[in-house]
């Protein structure tokens, strides 16, 4: 009620019908119901390189326009990549904030930083940051949306992000928590699948060189293949699903043809 005497939001303030009743007007940043099922759609049917997120489809409700039970990698998987495409049918005054958002975690989550970067990215950071409470209501910000500011002196200080940060942790402790036979002692059921892990592979380093085991490497196939000739081509791997007939349009022809032009190590010599 009193947001249009401390804040001043004309587009967030409440509205009188001519009834006499109040109501709250859509907001610029909201989807309609229309646009979140679109955005479930694509990301229902967005496939990532393999091992770089976790499968993102299981998380969405296109029904209901939802995106529920992702986890923490997933958001930061949205955050640094996926939300300038998502909110791409915001208005610009609204996208743009957000793209720069972007643009300041996928900098920082980068394999080499340079100090003086991370210097701009300090100064800069309070701005964006300014931009976003012109936007969004005084209730979305908190310690959270705070937290960028020293995220860049963090780095100055302690290096690279990947080198700090909890996902190794927390993937180690799902997998602790699914070696979790008897429930009723779980720290010594974990304590003990440790062990069974860590001396199962010491005694590996005993086995014969021409030692067979079932287990194979994710991109290695047990079954006859036939080889290529192009290098392109050449990737270990196996189907998933059922098989289907797809006919390439135009455009995907041309696409893949080029790619192929690219990529083909054979063709170096005919190109130039």
């Amino acid at each position: 009620m009193d947001l249009g005497l401390y804040c001043r939001r004309k587009d967030l303030e409440l509205k009188t019908h001519s009834n006499g009743n109040m109501y709250k007007p859509k907001a610029n940043y909201t989807f309609s119901v229309d646009q979140s099922k679109q955005v479930c759609h694509w990301l229902k049917d967005l496939r990532m390189p393999d091992g770089y997120s976790s499968n993102l489809s299981r998380c969405v409700d296109v029904n209901r326009g939802k995106v529920i039970g992702m986890k923490s990698h997933d958001c930061h998987v949205f955050m640094e990549c996926l939300l300038p495409i998502a909110f791409s049918s915001l208005p610009a005054h609204v996208l743009n904030p957000i793209t720069e958002v972007n643009r300041f975690f996928r900098d920082l989550c980068s394999t080499t930083l340079n100090k003086d970067d991370l210097q701009k990215m300090e100064e800069k950071i309070p701005f964006i940051l300014c931009k976003m409470e012109r936007i969004f209501p005084p209730s979305f910000f908190d310690s959270m949306e705070h937290l960028p500011i020293h995220l860049p002196y963090e780095a100055r200080l302690g290096g690279p992000v990947q080198y700090r940060w909890m996902y190794p942790f927390e993937r180690f402790m799902g997998y602790a928590k699914r070696s979790v036979k008897n429930k009723a002692r779980v720290e010594g059921s974990i304590c003990a699948s440790y062990l069974h892990k860590e001396t199962t592979h010491f005694c590996s380093h005993y086995f014969k060189n021409f030692m067979l085991t079932p287990q194979t490497n994710r991109n290695e196939v047990d079954f006859e293949i036939e080889r290529t000739t192009l290098s392109v081509f050449d990737q270990g791997g196996r189907h998933s699903g059922r098989e289907s007939t797809h006919w390439l349009s135009d455009e995907e022809l041309i696409s893949a043809h080029v790619h192929v032009l690219i990529n083909c190590n054979e063709v170096q010599p005919y190109l130039e």
